[in-house]
């Protein structure tokens, strides 16, 4: 978890949203979750999934998903970090980056 002594790694900065597989997704480590996982594919090729313990059936990933589907609707870039075992197989935070006019 995050705290000052493990303030979690970035997995990919500023990248924009390309896709995001919702539901049965089962190549992605924590399995399908019952039909509650999400893999998150960035413009730089990166593929990750959200941590299962973040998933659509979990009440901290609610809002991470909102958040998600709001930067892929609007276009917007998208930070993540993996707090879990710091190595970027999963995330668990995302930071969603306004549009600079």
């Amino acid at each position: 978890m995050a705290n000052n002594n493990n303030p979690g790694v970035i997995c990919a900065e500023k990248q924009h949203i390309t896709a995001i597989d919702f539901g049965y997704v089962t190549n992605i480590h924590g399995g399908s979750d019952w039909a509650s996982a999400l893999n998150l594919h960035l413009a730089n090729g990166v593929i990750i999934p959200l941590n299962y313990k973040y998933n659509a059936n979990d009440d901290g990933g609610k809002s991470i998903i909102a958040a998600l589907r709001m930067a892929f609707s609007f276009n917007r870039e998208v930070t993540i970090w993996d707090h879990d075992h710091n190595n970027c197989d999963d995330f668990d935070q995302v930071r969603v980056h306004a549009a600079l006019f």
